[in-house]
């Protein structure tokens, strides 16, 4: 392990560690003092904003496991494996994933410029909170890998979503499901026509449906700015098992508004945001119907 001095007054400490539990162990001796860093871009924005900066940065870097994109099983299901540390760039071009999950790959072309998704990592997007990422992911069913104090721990996406707990998130999985292709699969980002600004909504889901347009299997996840990502389990339970029809859409629409919890902030209101929500989400849902 090595670390990085300061070369100007109240800069921090880099520390970089080769393994995962030296970075935890040097978490649990420099406390709120320290964050984990990986490409930076998030905390590079924030500082702009006048964030202060810690004291320590822990860089994830030199840890290989934390890297590439492999297929597994996990749970008893097929899937993919890709290391939180994984450039954008690389996922977004890599063969198995725009193979086998096209949502993901959309979603990466749809994330900041190119010049960022060549420094920002997978697991960072998620880590933030807010990534503009997280709604697909959680469309996928996607499960987390973290590392606790010499442990690894599995935890699906939507059942840690706000959460904290100090833990290094060191791997997505995402299950396979070869009955789903492109079209049932839909994401779309809303955003300022200003360059380099958060998206105003983003909106993610799939929907499989009988030769009846029967909703066999439905994931419906929104969020955006300063919006937290959310899966949308109350108008997914009211669409399962319905036929996509004029109706159920209309009914949708207005659940969608009631369940997706939106913040005003100095560009839009709360009620704009679930009103696009609702729109793009109706509007997708009735395209997969034809």
């Amino acid at each position: 392990m090595s670390r990085q001095g300061a070369a100007r007054l109240n800069s921090p400490w880099v520390w970089i560690p080769d393994d995962l539990e030296a970075a935890w162990e040097l978490k649990q001796q420099l406390g709120e003092e320290a964050r984990f860093i990986a490409g930076g871009t998030l905390m590079q924005t924030q500082w702009q904003k006048g964030m202060d900066c810690p004291h320590h940065l822990i860089s994830l870097e030199k840890i290989k496991e934390m890297q590439g994109c492999e297929k597994v099983r996990f749970n008893g299901e097929a899937g993919t494996r890709i290391g939180a540390l994984t450039k954008l760039t690389a996922c977004k071009d890599h063969p198995s994933l725009l193979k086998n999950i096209p949502l993901l790959v959309e979603a990466l072309k749809n994330v900041a410029a190119p010049a960022v998704r060549n420094r920002a990592t997978l697991g960072g997007n998620i880590a933030g909170g807010f990534g503009d990422l997280i709604p697909a992911l959680l469309a996928l069913d996607a499960t987390l890998s973290f590392y606790d104090d010499g442990k690894t721990k599995l935890k699906r996406l939507s059942d840690c979503l706000g959460q904290s707990e100090g833990e290094i998130i060191t791997a997505i999985f995402v299950p396979d499901d070869k009955e789903l292709n492109g079209e049932s699969c839909f994401y779309r980002k809303l955003g300022y026509r200003e360059a380099f600004t958060p998206s105003i909504v983003t909106i993610s889901g799939r929907c499989q449906l009988t030769d009846q347009k029967e909703i066999k299997d439905i994931r419906l996840a929104a969020g955006g700015s300063t919006t937290p990502p959310q899966r949308l389990a109350e108008c997914e339970r009211l669409a399962e098992g319905s036929i996509l029809s004029h109706e159920l859409l209309r009914n949708l629409f207005q659940k969608i508004k009631e369940e997706f919890t939106a913040s005003t902030d100095a560009f839009t209101t709360a009620e704009y945001k679930k009103t696009a929500a609702a729109n793009m989400m109706v509007s997708r849902l009735a395209s997969i119907a034809g």
